[in-house]
């Protein structure tokens, strides 16, 4: 065969047609990332947001995390949350919430820290759901690490998050309490949601669920269980318990368990909250005014063994006020099984049930 016709056979040839200039060819190997960030930063509309796309797919791969962000990916996309156009506010916090899941994403998104997490907490007040739904979950990631929770509240994302939950959503609304329960972990994080008056909003949540009987939307187990379970964090601190008794919660949480269609997964968290709050004088006092005693006790035939050990947790502490001690007392029932659980093969229910049981039949 003529060598000029074999090379003309197996040269590289060009694309016939050229391919439109806004659409994203992949770059193969290390010029991948860089070729991404490139495009992302530019000023071509078009081009962005069909690059931010690809983003979002390239994302699921941690290397390409780590490869765009050397490249200065994550301050580019967190500058773009304020950027006017829909399209690029979407897909740039998708992108960040994508980044977020993943150890590198959530390393470059501290590493510039002072620029970053400013900008996307500004997001909370975007008027997309979309918008402010990827930046809950971007910051709800962030602050699963040590590091994250305390550029967070340094930050102010605490009161930034408290602002919002309220009026937000129901669909939003539990990324956001999730995201407080991670920062109240921190002694920063329980002091500024404190002066936020996250405690008296999450107490209104779970209120606004017993005057709703009949009115449960598919998000309220979510919301039920989020909010009694940062309520009750908060509330082993002093204010906490303060500010709680002062919104008269032990009435709404008993109210709370009382709810015939009150979700299973609400009630560990609503007990924890409870246990929390019965430390106090006044705590005891408001259960007896509330009439939940009654509720408390018919808390020991759970199925579930948290729920059973918070219970008798509960009635070691509100068996301390005489009034609330003559109920347990008198009820048929209360004795009867707190006995059978202090024989229980489970070192920890007999162990709290021992020391229920004490309480409740102490006598001066």
């Amino acid at each position: 065969m003529d060598s000029s016709l074999h090379l003309n056979r197996f040269e590289a040839k060009g694309m016939p047609v050229d391919p439109p200039p806004t659409k994203i060819v992949e770059a193969y190997g290390l010029g991948k990332c860089p070729k991404l960030a490139q495009q992302i930063a530019g000023e071509d509309l078009e081009v962005r947001i069909n690059a931010l796309a690809v983003l979002c797919e390239e994302f699921r791969n941690p290397y390409s995390i780590d490869g765009c962000a050397r490249n200065g990916v994550i301050s580019v996309l967190s500058k773009m949350i304020k950027d006017p156009d829909y399209t690029t506010r979407v897909r740039a916090t998708r992108a960040l919430s994508i980044a977020a899941e993943d150890a590198n994403g959530v390393k470059s998104i501290l590493e510039d820290q002072n620029t970053v997490i400013p900008q996307i907490v500004g997001g909370v007040q975007d008027p997309s759901e979309i918008v402010r739904g990827n930046v809950y979950k971007c910051l709800l990631h962030v602050t699963r690490t040590t590091e994250g929770v305390e550029y967070c509240v340094k930050h102010k994302v605490t009161e930034a998050f408290v602002s919002v939950l309220s009026d937000e959503i129901d669909a939003l609304k539990a990324p956001i309490l999730q995201t407080l329960h991670n920062i109240v972990r921190s002694e920063e994080g329980l002091v500024a949601a404190i002066d936020a008056n996250c405690v008296s909003i999450c107490i209104d949540l779970l209120h606004k669920s017993t005057i709703h009987e009949e009115d449960y939307s598919s998000h309220e187990p979510s919301i039920l269980s989020e909010t009694s379970r940062t309520l009750g964090y908060m509330c082993f601190d002093g204010r906490a318990k303060s500010q709680a008794l002062e919104k008269k919660a032990v009435a709404k949480l008993i109210a709370l368990l009382m709810k015939k269609n009150l979700p299973e997964a609400a009630r560990p968290p609503i007990t924890i909250a409870l246990m929390a709050i019965t430390t106090t004088n006044e705590g005891k006092i408001q259960v007896h005014t509330a009439s939940g005693v009654d509720p408390i006790i018919a808390l020991l035939y759970s199925d579930n063994k948290v729920v059973i050990l918070n219970t008798l947790k509960i009635i070691s502490n509100i068996a301390v006020f005489p009034p609330n001690r003559e109920i347990l007392l008198t009820d048929s029932t209360c004795g009867v099984k707190l006995r059978k659980m202090s024989k229980s093969d489970d070192p920890l229910v007999s162990k709290h049930a021992s020391v229920a049981l004490a309480a409740v039949n102490w006598a001066p």
